[in-house]
């Protein structure tokens, strides 16, 4: 437990860092971009992201699982031909797709919103497929090692980038050409990036070594998992891409800062999921079942813990929340409290979708996105059309908590493990604790809406809900846990 307390340690740092990073990016475009330009960002953002995973076919999942184990068996021959294999097999079809939206731009523009306006901003997205492709391909080979300190730099450089890059260019006068042209630079940077990292854990571009492939091994494990990843991701962006189909480019620039805000809020599951992926892999292979249901426990009750502190400013005063990005957004905030119920049953449910994909079980995996899909689809066809942004909100927010509340059944029926104990209950009362005595104070000492309001008011509540949660006693591993945090701190402040 000490080993991953450490883990989580750097991914918290990192977490913190980026989500800094990404938070400002975000500002900075909803207030410098007019909202039907963050729209048609936004919109080329979710056809991006649909796109990567369209072509990478799974083939990171699969690099985590299979390097993972292949190192475990030190069958490096093996480990070298999935790297390669899945290089061969997404790469030219990432190509090949970006090719196909860049020519097809204006075709794609008109169908969705009617004009010419987004058929700019879809080639510059198009663009950065191929290159997504190969960083996410060198980062799951690099995570397949259990290094995770990689993965979090380059998040952060990552993030980092995009944010310095947006402000110059968007000092220079360039709007949204300047966050269409922060955001390739910043992937092409990262992607050479992540290939160095690579090769700083294992050679693999250099070594003189025996490669094995097994593609079709691999197809047959990642082609499911592939699909799977591209209705995850319909999943997460369905509601934007709907809206822009039903709605407007305004509509979708509107909803977009509430989607942005969950996503960053949600970047700490994120950062644990990554982490515990190659881990639950080898322990998976060398049939360690105690260790499996103990790790489980921890590193569900890690994100909750950290997790909430984030997610209930969101719940207690979204619309000054909203405010901080501009004033015309405050009329998402009951959308953004819907969003905010769907992330947080997927947080305390825990890494159940990473439980599923790295035993093995890549075909169960996609019926539950299939099955989340459908149901995603049908409340936005039904909801959109008459209800417009909160129609969004509710098919995002019901599809995220089905599918995780049926992954964490599976789980418990296939593995015979499940993360709870009396433990959990106690972050349950420090909220709630933290959320009244936080309510209490923002009625009573009232202290503007700006975003040192905001500031303040999320410092007492996370200062309150900390408190409570140690008031209330820690075990050994939290403990250990947050000594790693202060030990990363305080090297990271001496550093500075």
């Amino acid at each position: 437990m000490v080993h991953i307390a450490s883990g989580a340690g750097v991914n918290f740092v990192g977490t913190v860092l980026r989500t800094i990073f990404s938070f400002g990016t975000t500002l900075l475009i909803s207030h410098a971009l007019k909202v039907s330009e963050l729209g048609y960002y936004s919109f080329g953002t979710a056809l991006a992201f649909v796109g990567l995973y369209a072509c990478g076919f799974g083939l990171d999942m699969g690099l985590w699982r299979y390097i993972s184990s292949y190192y475990a068996q030190r069958d490096f021959s093996k480990l070298r031909g999935a790297f390669f294999g899945s290089i061969l097999i997404s790469l030219p079809v990432g190509i090949i797709f970006a090719i196909l939206l860049v020519l097809f731009a204006e075709p794609v523009s008109h169908l969705v919103f009617s004009d010419n306006n987004f058929a700019f901003p879809l080639r510059m997205f198009a663009i950065t497929i191929p290159l997504l492709l190969l960083a996410r391909i060198f980062n799951a080979a690099t995570q397949g090692f259990q290094i995770m300190r990689y993965a979090v730099f380059r998040d952060i450089i990552e993030q980092g980038l995009r944010f310095f890059l947006t402000a110059g260019l968007f000092l220079l006068g360039l709007r949204l050409g300047g966050a269409l042209w922060a955001n390739l630079i910043a992937i092409l940077v990262v992607t050479a990036i992540s290939l160095y990292f690579l090769e700083k854990v294992y050679p693999m571009f250099t070594a003189r070594k025996k490669i094995e492939m097994r593609l079709g091994e691999t197809i047959k494990f990642s082609a499911p998992m592939g699909l799977s990843q591209v209705l995850a991701y319909l999943l997460l962006y369905m509601d934007t891409i709907l809206l822009g189909y039903f709605g407007t480019a305004h509509q979708v620039g509107l909803y977009s800062v509430a989607v942005r805000i969950i996503l960053i809020a949600a970047t700490v599951q994120v950062a644990f999921s990554t982490m515990f992926a190659p881990v639950i892999s080898e322990l998976i292979t060398r049939s360690r079942q105690g260790d499996l249901a103990e790790l489980y426990t921890k590193v569900t009750r890690w994100t909750i813990m950290l997790s909430l502190p984030i997610f209930l400013p969101l719940m207690i005063f979204p619309s000054y929340v909203l405010k901080v990005f501009g004033p015309q957004f405050t009329v998402v905030s009951g959308s953004l409290i819907i969003l905010t119920i769907g992330q947080l049953i997927n947080i305390l449910t825990g890494p159940v979708g990473v439980m599923i994909i790295m035993s093995g079980r890549s075909g169960l995996e996609l019926f539950n996105n299939l099955l989340s899909w459908m149901i995603s689809l049908a409340i936005c066809v039904i909801l959109i059309p008459r209800l417009g942004i909160p129609g969004a909100a509710i098919a995002n927010a019901s599809a995220a908590a089905s599918v995780n509340i049926l992954r964490a059944i599976e789980v418990y029926f296939l593995m015979k493990v499940q993360p709870y104990s009396f433990n959990f209950l106690k972050l349950g009362v420090a909220s709630l604790i933290a959320c009244l005595l936080t309510l209490l104070g923002f009625n009573l000492v009232p202290i503007g809406s700006g975003i040192a309001s905001v500031i303040v008011w999320t410092l007492v509540l996370i200062t309150l809900y900390g408190a409570s949660v140690i008031l209330m006693g820690m075990d050994k591993d939290d403990s250990a846990m947050l000594s790693q945090l202060r030990a990363k701190l305080a090297r990271a402040k001496v550093a500075g």
